[in-house]
């Protein structure tokens, strides 16, 4: 399969999740714990379909590579780590406004940690892409994931982890800020 089938793959997959995760999240009779339980099993579940789309010997180039590493998989990933992030936050979370942003505060203070690799994702800067989204390397640790990152060579760059943490991050903010919103309204 060559990119432009794997990202044409993927974009389908992804919209499949995301509509699963809309119909699954909308089902109030279930308790919202189970339901972002449920939800991180589901996206599991895309991201082993993800997988199975990588060519079986390797990109056709390290562009492809990084495309895979540095876009596609972090938009499954993110999902997970964003209703992992939500399914914490409903498990341990009093509903107040304090523990609400006392949560965005935390969330700020990852971006600081992680300010200087924040800086080059979202300036969209490639100078280090080869090096940090092409596989070969041990996954970094970073304080922007909740979950383990992966293991299998096959599956992981040095960095991909961290977009997905970024983006997940991101978004766990947007739900925040909601919260936040709600509860003062």
């Amino acid at each position: 399969m060559n990119t432009t089938e794997i990202r044409s793959s993927a974009v389908v997959l992804h919209r499949e999740m995301l509509d699963k995760l809309t119909l699954l999240c909308g089902q109030h009779y279930m308790d919202m714990v189970k339901r972002m339980a449920l939800s991180v099993y589901l996206i599991e579940e895309y991201l082993n379909k993800l997988y199975v789309l990588l060519p079986e010997h390797g990109f056709e180039d390290m562009s492809q590579e990084v495309l895979f590493f540095k876009c596609i998989k972090p938009l499954f990933v993110s999902e997970r780590e964003f209703y992992q992030r939500r399914h914490n936050a409903e498990t341990y979370s009093d509903n107040s406004v304090s523990y609400w942003v006392y949560e965005l505060e935390r969330m700020n203070k990852l971006y600081q940690e992680n300010i200087e690799f924040v800086a080059y994702y979202r300036s969209g800067e490639t100078l280090n892409d080869f090096a940090w989204f092409t596989r070969g390397q041990a996954p970094l640790p970073t304080s922007l994931c909740v979950l383990p990152w992966e293991t299998n060579p096959w599956h992981t760059s040095a960095r991909d982890a961290w977009v997905s943490g970024l983006l997940a991050v991101d978004r766990y903010c947007e739900w925040l800020n909601t919260n936040i919103r709600k509860l003062k309204e």
